[in-house]
């Protein structure tokens, strides 16, 4: 007895005719059917006997469960000599079985006495459905579990956007941090999943797209001959993959695929299965070694496409990758710091193919390099150290200390040129020193979109629009001063003799030239400017330029914890001083962004209090996000969204009041 129904084993000149009976007897009378065919290894016939009946049934309707439910009750009305009840022990005296999109069922062999064989249904409900059952399920067992495999890998051996625009899949889901789309084949579809991985490990999955037309499998494939049997394709497989990740994944889906039953072993079955999964795991795993960390440290202010390139070579050739990252800011004409840093790396992420972690060093990189490879080096098979050329010394105790680290070997990745001066390596000095190089966004990768860049440039524009304004006011003022200069004679003692009120027509005619043009550069409510005969005079009139909002933040968050308000980990918060939002009536005042979970504050002409209480509305959005209530809207208009609405009704309604009962509570401390 054998399968869920405790069914006989069919001698293959037996197939036929209990095949045409129980067309006619079972399948013909239920109300939708149009038609039904073996498959697998019972339609090739390549065996002396079978266990079961693989059929591929078409059914009339848009349901499966109803068309299911449809087969179910007739089958239940039969006589017990057409459709048996069950012979296995665990489901003995049942009259079928729903499993998927199988129903099951045991029905008598035809010519033999007291024997039956189990038969699977597996539904179709359309002709695009039923065809692409057909082709997978006429492969070998062994085929089979290799396609999975691969499927599941595809993304990692080609670019995906190439692959979606062969496949013609459009309007994808963004991938946020540690998520990757992956493809999925089964016996009736071919399905696209956004999947989240943490340390290395799926956690989460959502399907996104699916395909039950066979040639989508075969177009992902295209790189593959399909045609060829099970060993010509391993070895093709084996030949072609590019990403270790591709090599252990295979196998450990192979394996879970085919596995050798208790029944099977001894028999020409299981001995197949057997050589297959030994065939499998020598020439994909053994020949090829075990897990492969890469290793990359540097000081990435701002890593550009350089770093980029570097980290997708280190990708195609190991498991996993971990970037350190320098702890020190750096500066040139703009400030990067390394929290910038890793939040750039993050985007970067999504478009390298395997999984990769980024870790702000302690003390430097290079030190990181090689405290962690001392420390983990006997868990892995090798690490690989990415070093650039020209700074190989940096990592030559690797290479005098073999013996210390005989699993570590150097990648040297070749120098990335700077396309306006080719003569010169890209480098991130490059980048600081230049805001409108780096507002150009020509260093960074051209495989990241265009809503990625824009993201990007926002992570560094606090930083970009301070430099941007000082390097406005300098120019302006150096040009002043050049064109306007005279020579004047000086005494021993350098004390002018001219005085400096009498200045000449032409140099006070450029100075109010220069005054005008600064009063329309410099939203004027914020700024005294002042034409003082011989100069111009520059002052904040806005007391924020020089408020210190820290105390008052601390006080705020203190006295939420203290109510037992859910806000920690404790969001990033940034003030911005911006000319454009302060003179526009509809600017922006605060925002949350629950991705990089930041809070921004512009408090550009506006009361300390003013901006304390929407910072206080932005930390309740901060806890609606650490809630998993904070979804992405497609809109930021509260009519068009009610949803969206009563987030921010609640953010109104809790931030205000926290806020009035935090000043009340201080001012009662302050008055006593």
């Amino acid at each position: 007895m054998s399968g869920v129904a405790g069914g006989n084993r069919i001698q293959k000149s037996d197939v036929e005719r209990t095949f045409s009976d129980y067309y006619n007897k079972v399948l013909k009378q239920i109300d939708g059917f149009q038609r039904a065919g073996l498959s697998g290894s019972v339609k090739a016939g390549s065996k002396a006997d079978y266990g079961d009946l693989d059929l591929i049934v078409l059914f009339r309707g848009d349901d499966k469960k109803e068309v299911k439910k449809r087969i179910i009750d007739y089958v239940k009305k039969l006589p017990d000599n057409i459709i048996v009840p069950f012979k296995s022990e665990q489901y003995s005296g049942k009259k079928y079985y729903n499993s998927g999109e199988i129903i099951t069922v045991l029905f008598p062999i035809a010519g033999k006495d007291g024997e039956y064989i189990q038969v699977d249904n597996i539904i179709a409900l359309d002709e695009s459905e039923h065809t692409f059952k057909t082709s997978f399920l006429d492969l070998p067992a062994e085929k089979q579990g290799l396609i999975l495999g691969l499927i599941k890998t595809i993304t990692l051996e080609e670019n995906p956007k190439t692959i979606f625009k062969r496949l013609g899949i459009t309007d994808l889901p963004k991938l946020e941090e540690n998520e990757e789309f992956e493809f999925n084949l089964s016996s009736g579809k071919l399905t696209l999943r956004k999947v989240k991985l943490q340390d290395f490990k799926e956690v989460s999955r959502e399907d996104v797209w699916s395909s039950t037309n066979w040639s989508d499998v075969e177009s992902l494939l295209k790189r593959y001959r399909l045609d060829l049997d099970f060993e010509k394709l391993l070895k093709q497989v084996s030949r072609k993959l590019k990403n270790p990740r591709s090599r252990r994944r295979i196998p450990g889906i192979f394996k879970s695929m085919i596995t050798v039953k208790s029944g099977e072993v001894g028999t020409p079955k299981g001995d197949n299965k057997e050589r297959a999964l030994a065939q499998v795991q020598s020439i994909m795993v053994e020949q090829y070694g075990g897990k492969i960390v890469g290793l990359y440290g540097g000081s990435f202010k701002p890593p550009h496409k350089g770093h980029f390139a570097n980290a997708m070579k280190l990708a195609q050739n190991a498991d996993n990758v971990i970037v350190f990252i320098s702890p020190k800011s750096r500066e040139g004409e703009i400030e990067v710091t390394p929290e910038q840093s890793i939040k750039i790396w993050k985007i970067y992420s999504k478009y390298i193919p395997a999984p990769i972690d980024f870790k702000i060093s302690d003390v430097s990189p290079i030190s990181d390099l090689y405290n962690w490879t001392g420390e983990n080096q006997d868990e892995v098979d090798k690490i690989l150290v990415g070093v650039a050329k020209g700074e190989e010394k940096r990592l030559q105790y690797f290479e005098k200390n073999k013996e210390k680290y005989p699993k570590v070997e150097l990648m040297y990745f070749d120098l990335i040129k700077e396309e306006v001066k080719p003569e010169d390596k890209l480098s991130a000095s490059q980048i600081r020193a230049n805001a409108d190089y780096l507002e150009s966004m020509e260093w960074a990768p051209d495989q990241i979109t265009e809503e990625d860049r824009k993201k990007i440039l926002d992570i560094l524009r606090s930083n970009l629009e301070e430099f941007k304004m000082l390097e406005t006011m300098n120019g302006t003022l150096d040009s002043m001063f050049q064109e306007g200069e005279e020579e004047m004679e000086e005494g021993s003692s350098g004390t002018p003799i001219k005085a400096s009120s009498a200045i000449p027509s032409s140099v006070r005619q450029k100075l109010v030239h220069q005054y005008n043009y600064l009063k329309n550069l410099i939203y004027e409510p914020n700024w005294n400017i002042d034409f003082q005969q011989d100069r111009i005079v520059i002052t904040p009139k806005d007391p924020n330029m020089q408020f210190d909002y820290t105390p008052y933040m601390s006080s705020i968050l203190e006295y939420m914890l203290d109510k037992g308000m859910k806000i920690t980990p404790l969001p990033e918060i940034k003030i911005r001083r911006d000319l454009s939002e302060a003179g526009d009536f509809f600017g922006k005042t605060a925002y949350y962004d629950p991705i990089n979970q930041e809070v921004i504050l512009y408090v550009m002409a506006r009361h300390p209090k003013d901006v304390m209480r929407s910072f206080t509305h932005e930390m309740v959005h901060h806890m609606q996000n650490l809630q998993g209530r904070l979804d992405s809207y497609g809109t930021t208009n509260t009519n068009e969204d009610s949803n969206l609405n009563e987030i921010e009704q609640e953010a109104y309604l809790i931030g205000n009041t926290t806020f009035r009962n935090w000043e009340d509570k201080v001012k009662n401390v302050t008055s006593k």
